[in-house]
């Protein structure tokens, strides 16, 4: 379930990906590079739930 979309809340463009238990999780479209606590160095999203300004209104009650 791949593909650039936009964020409904804020505008910003972001990715829909699937989640290793099969769920749909929307993550900012930028790739990042981060280094683990154990020095290893991967490759990733931040989820968009993190960086969006209005992502309180999408969280269930």
């Amino acid at each position: 379930m791949s593909g650039l979309a936009k964020c409904k809340g804020c505008g910003r463009e972001i990715e829909w990906i699937k989640t290793p238990a099969g769920k749909a999780m929307p993550v900012d479209a930028e790739v990042i590079t981060i280094v683990t606590s154990k020095g290893e160095v991967v490759k990733g999203h931040i989820p968009h739930w993190a960086t969006c300004p209005v992502a309180q209104q999408f969280k269930k009650k």
